[in-house]
C-alpha cells in the first residue's frame, strides 16, 4: 500500500508540475499574442474567431471582445481578408498579399499573411490571420520612386544640353568663333548645373542616412550667420540687391552639425538672392524667442501664390521652373533646409505675398533649453 501510496503521490506531483508548465507556457503565448504590434486573429475551421488581438481590433476597428465567436466574415466585412482565408483553408497552403483596407475615411496598405492549421491527418483545423500596417511603408516606396524618377529627370536634362552643344562643336567645322564661344559658355553653365545638383542629390542621401550627432556641438549662431552675411555679399552685389541684417551682441549657442547649420543658412540666403529682382532688398533677423533661436530671412522678391506655398519644401518642387532653370536652382535647396532643421529638432515654415516678397522662418531650441 505505502508504494502504492508513493506512486500515486509521485503521478500527482508531476501532473502538478506539468499543469503548471503548461499554465505558464499558455500565459507566455498569451502576452506575446496580446503584446504583439502586429494584428492576429486565430480562427477554427468554420472561420469562427476564437481569438484576436488588440492590435487585429484596433486596425480593423471592431470590438475584440464582439468579435471572438463571430465568423469572420461577419465580424470583418471585408472581401479580400474573407477571400484569403477561404484559399488558405482551401489549398492548406500561406497566403500573403497586400490588400487596401479603409478604416473609416481613411485607406490602409495592409500586409496580409494567413496560415492554415492542420490536424495530424492533413486536415484543416482552423488558421492564424496576421496583419501588418504597411501604409507608411507604402507612401516612402511612393517618395522613393517619385525621388528617382525626378532625379533621372533632372540630370537627363543638363546632361542632354551638354551633349547636343559639344556634338554640334565636334562635328560641323563651320561653326565660327563667337557661336562656338557661345555654345561653350551655355555647356560650361550646364556643367554648374549639373555639379550642384550631384551636390544636392549627395547632400540629402548623407542626412537621411546620417541619424546622429557624432558632429554635434556647442555653435555660436551669431558668428555662423555673420560668415553666411559676408559670404554672400558679392552675390547680392552681383544682383544688385541691398542686403542688411540684424544680430544681436551676445552669443546665441545652439548644439547641432556647424556644417549642416552652415549650408542651411547658405541656402536661405542664396534663394532670397535668387528670387529678388534688382534694386530689392534681402534682410536677415537672428533672435531668441521663448527658448528658441529664430532666424528669419526676408526678401522684397516676386512672392509666392498660396497653392505654392505649403510645397515650397518639397523635392524639385519649383514654383517657376523655367526662371529656377535660369538661376541655377536644382529644386533641392530649401528640401535640404527642411531636412536639416529637422535634424535638429527644429522647424521651418515660409510666409509670403505675390509681389511683395516672402519670409522664411527657422526655428530651433537654444542649446541652454536643450540642457534642460
Amino acid at each position: 500500500m505505502k508504494r502504492l501510496a508513493d506512486a500515486i503521490n509521485q503521478m500527482a506531483r508531476l501532473s502538478a508540475t506539468r499543469l503548471s508548465t503548461l499554465a505558464a507556457d499558455r500565459n507566455r503565448l498569451a502576452a506575446i499574442f496580446t503584446g504583439m504590434v502586429e494584428g492576429v486573429i486565430d480562427v477554427d475551421q468554420r472561420q469562427q474567431i476564437l481569438h484576436i488581438n488588440d492590435a487585429a481590433a484596433a486596425l480593423l476597428s471592431i470590438s475584440r471582445e464582439g468579435a471572438i465567436g463571430k465568423p469572420l466574415w461577419q465580424a470583418v466585412r471585408d472581401q479580400n481578408i474573407v477571400s484569403a482565408l477561404d484559399e488558405a483553408l482551401r489549398s492548406g497552403s500561406v497566403i500573403k498579399t497586400r490588400i487596401a483596407f479603409l478604416k473609416g475615411r481613411t485607406e490602409l496598405a495592409l500586409e496580409l499573411y494567413v496560415a492554415s492549421l492542420m490536424d495530424d491527418q492533413n486536415e484543416p483545423i482552423g488558421a492564424i490571420l496576421v496583419l501588418h500596417d504597411v501604409t507608411e511603408l507604402k507612401h516612402l516606396e511612393r517618395i522613393r520612386t517619385d525621388f528617382v524618377a525626378n532625379a533621372s529627370h533632372e540630370l537627363k536634362t543638363p546632361i542632354t544640353a551638354i551633349r547636343g552643344l559639344s556634338e554640334t562643336v565636334v562635328d560641323d567645322d563651320s561653326v565660327d568663333r563667337a557661336t562656338l564661344m557661345s555654345f561653350m559658355e551655355r555647356i560650361h553653365a550646364q556643367s554648374i548645373r549639373l555639379s550642384q545638383l550631384v551636390v544636392d542629390l549627395m547632400t540629402i542621401s548623407r542626412l537621411e542616412a546620417d541619424h546622429g550627432e557624432s558632429n554635434f556641438a556647442i555653435i555660436n549662431m551669431v558668428e555662423l550667420v555673420a560668415r553666411a552675411i559676408t559670404a554672400a555679399g558679392p552675390a547680392a552685389e552681383a544682383s544688385q540687391l541691398t542686403l542688411v541684417w540684424q544680430l544681436p551682441a551676445a552669443a546665441l549657442e545652439v548644439y547641432g552639425d556647424r556644417q549642416n547649420l552652415s549650408q542651411l543658412v547658405d541656402n536661405l540666403i542664396d534663394n532670397a538672392i535668387k528670387y529678388t529682382r534688382a534694386d530689392g532688398r534681402v534682410e536677415l533677423r537672428l533672435l531668441q524667442s521663448e527658448g528658441d533661436l529664430v532666424l528669419e530671412v526676408e526678401d522684397s522678391g516676386i512672392g509666392i501664390s498660396p497653392q505654392h506655398l505649403e510645397r515650397v519644401f518639397e523635392r524639385f518642387y519649383r514654383v517657376d521652373k523655367a526662371r529656377s532653370q535660369s538661376l541655377g536652382g536644382t529644386g533641392l535647396g530649401l528640401s535640404i533646409v527642411r531636412n536639416i532643421a529637422e535634424r535638429h529638432n527644429g522647424t521651418v515654415a515660409a510666409r509670403s505675398q505675390v509681389g511683395k516678397g516672402s519670409v522664411f522662418t527657422f526655428r530651433m531650441p537654444l542649446a541652454a533649453t536643450q540642457a534642460r
